[in-house]
């Protein structure tokens, strides 16, 4: 299942975000399909295909720093015929 995740943070904690983030790596139980950055700041966009287990585990360690927005998502138009779902 495809999971889009918006996580936001505040500023005072960009620092330990950016360090935390440095050294972490996604569990295997998930694949990345896309991840943005926003310029602005504060806020990261990713969309994965996980199950539920997996994305549990993509959030586990940044509960304490970052929020989560997270909810199901399918492609549709272009992005349907690009991607293959199980």
């Amino acid at each position: 299942m495809l999971f889009m995740n918006i996580c936001t943070w505040k500023p005072e904690n960009n620092t330990e975000v950016v360090a935390r983030r440095s050294g972490w790596s996604w569990p295997k139980e998930s694949k990345v399909i896309f991840e943005f950055i926003d310029l602005q700041g504060c806020r990261y966009i990713n969309v994965i295909d996980s199950d539920v287990y997996g994305l549990i585990a993509t959030r586990a360690g940044w509960v304490d720093l970052v929020s989560h927005e997270t909810f199901p998502v399918y492609p549709v138009g272009v992005s349907k015929d690009q991607f293959k779902m199980k």
